[in-house]
C-alpha cells in the first residue's frame, strides 16, 4: 500500500463528507451533571447512559474515574462483542462506545483538529502523506507526552472493534437513524488507518507516531496495510454515509 493512502482517503472523506466531528451539546452548562457510581454505571439501561452523554461533563468525570469509565464499556462491550452490531440497540451501544474512548482519551480532539485541519491551509501536508507536521501544528506548543500518545492510540484501537462491529451489521440491517453516519464513518476511518501501522522497528506504534510529531523517525521502519481501511465493514460504514469507496480510491 502507499504510504500516503491512509491520510488521501481522511482527507477525501472530509471534504466529500463535510461531517461534524465535534460533539456538541445546546444544554452544556444549564445544570450540574451528576455521574453515578461506578456499580450504577455497570448495569444501567443504555437509554440512561446515553442520557449522560448529552453532556460533556459526563466523558470528563470518566476521564477523571478510570474505574467508572471502565463500568461504562464494561456494560456497552457485551452488546457487541460477537463482533456484529446488527439491531439498533447494538448499533448504538456500540457507537457509545467508541465515543467513550475517543473522548476520555483526547483522540477525539485530534479527529476533530484533522477535520479543521484539513478544511484549512494544512490540506496540502494531509494530501501529502505527512501527517506528523499535520498533527504537529495541531498540537502546536503543547505537544503530547508519549503517555498520552498512547492513551490516543489505544482508544482508537479499541475503539476499531466497536466500528467494526457496526460496519458488519450493516451488510444485513440498517444504521440506526438517531446515529450520526459521517460521524461513524469518518472516525472509523481514523481508526482502521491506526490499524494498518505495523512498527517494524521494534518500537511502539506510539513512540513511532509521537516521533513524527516531533519531525524525526530515524531509526524508526514501518509498513502500512490497508486491510481495515479497504475492508466490508468499512465499506459499510462509508456507504451508509452516503460515500462510494471507489470514489474515495479504495
Amino acid at each position: 500500500m502507499r504510504r500516503t493512502l491512509p491520510a488521501l482517503f481522511l482527507v477525501s472523506l472530509l471534504l466529500l463528507g463535510g461531517c461534524d466531528v465535534f460533539f456538541t451539546n445546546v444544554f452544556e452548562g444549564l445544570y450540574d451533571l451528576k455521574v453515578p457510581s461506578s456499580s450504577e454505571l455497570q448495569t444501567l439501561p443504555l437509554a440512561d447512559l446515553e442520557r449522560l452523554a448529552e453532556d460533556p461533563d459526563f466523558f470528563d468525570a470518566l476521564a477523571a474515574d478510570p474505574a467508572k469509565e471502565q463500568a461504562v464499556l464494561d456494560n456497552l462491550a457485551p452488546q457487541f462483542s460477537d463482533g456484529t452490531a446488527d439491531t439498533p440497540e447494538e448499533q448504538r451501544a456500540a457507537a457509545l462506545y467508541a465515543e467513550v474512548l475517543l473522548r476520555t482519551s483526547g483522540a477525539d480532539e485530534i479527529a476533530a483538529g484533522l477535520a479543521s485541519f484539513a478544511a484549512g491551509d494544512g490540506f496540502d501536508e494531509l494530501e501529502n502523506g505527512d501527517i506528523g507536521a499535520a498533527l504537529a501544528d495541531l498540537f502546536g506548543d503543547s505537544l503530547p507526552t508519549l503517555a498520552e500518545v498512547e492513551d490516543m492510540v489505544e482508544a482508537l484501537d479499541r475503539a476499531w472493534d466497536a466500528y467494526a462491529a457496526i460496519g458488519a451489521g450493516l451488510g444485513t440491517a440498517p444504521l440506526d437513524e438517531s446515529l450520526n453516519a459521517g460521524d461513524l464513518a469518518f472516525n472509523a476511518a481514523l481508526a482502521a488507518a491506526l490499524q494498518g501501522v505495523t512498527v517494524t522497528s521494534g518500537q511502539s506504534t506510539a513512540e513511532y507516531i509521537l516521533a513524527a510529531i516531533h519531525g524525526d523517525t530515524t531509526g524508526f521502519t514501518a509498513a502500512f496495510s490497508d486491510a481495515a481501511l479497504t475492508g466490508a465493514a468499512m465499506d459499510n460504514l462509508l456507504s451508509a454515509a452516503g460515500f462510494d469507496p471507489s470514489d474515495l480510491g479504495l
